[in-house]
């Protein structure tokens, strides 16, 4: 039989190392991510963690790797410019789970293979949805990294200097309107409106760089 013997502790994998770590990145932060920590959660020392991997570098590029395959394909719809839209408010609402992964990707000193499954289905749709001339497929590339930072810029910055008040709600005091510029304090909406105001502005990019379509 192989069933573990009670009181056996679980053998140590780099699979089982990285789901802890991206528990503690989603629990505590990115920055309280370290190889202790993760030993410390796994009830294990930190020299078991280096017989499966290098540092915390190498940590940061697995738990990015790791969340890069499952960024989502577009959505199974009939209409492709829904199926660009989707895609990019479905990645919006994982990454948003994950917001130490938006970072990681945005500090770009990791990359991640993974994340090619997600480009090249949204540069699929992207072609279907520009009609596949050869002057727009030249663009593509283009126009997948406006979308691709558009997306990174709504997750990571959730609430933007000086926008915490829903338009023509005026400050509540006098003491408000002096602070208007001052940095924002998060609120319980601020992913809410960040995630709309990506749906306002996708379709108008792509018109924008596209043609109406």
């Amino acid at each position: 039989m192989n069933a573990r013997a009670p009181g056996r502790p679980r053998i140590l994998s780099r699979e089982r190392i990285v789901t802890m770590a991206r528990r503690i990145a989603d629990d505590e932060g990115l920055d309280a991510l370290t190889v202790r920590r993760v030993a410390q959660r796994l009830g294990t020392g930190q020299a078991s963690l280096y017989r499966h991997i290098e540092d915390r570098d190498e940590l940061l590029r697995l738990l990015a790797e790791d969340v890069a395959v499952h960024l989502p394909g577009p959505r199974k719809c009939p209409d492709v410019r829904e199926q660009v839209i989707g895609q990019w408010l479905d990645a919006y609402d994982y990454l948003s789970q994950h917001r130490w992964a938006a970072r990681i990707i945005a500090e770009g000193e990791h990359m991640a293979d993974g994340a090619s499954a997600f480009a090249e289905s949204a540069l699929g749709t992207l072609r279907v949805l520009a009609g596949g001339t050869a002057e727009s497929r030249a663009d593509l590339a283009r126009v997948y990294r406006v979308l691709w930072h558009l997306l990174l810029g709504h997750v990571l910055n959730v609430h933007p200097v000086g926008h915490t008040r829903s338009e023509g709600a005026g400050p509540e005091s006098a003491h408000e309107a002096e602070d208007a510029d001052a940095v924002p304090v998060p609120g319980p909406h601020g992913a809410s409106v960040s995630r709309d105001d990506l749906a306002w502005a996708l379709p108008r990019v792509l018109d924008g760089m596209l043609g109406p379509l």
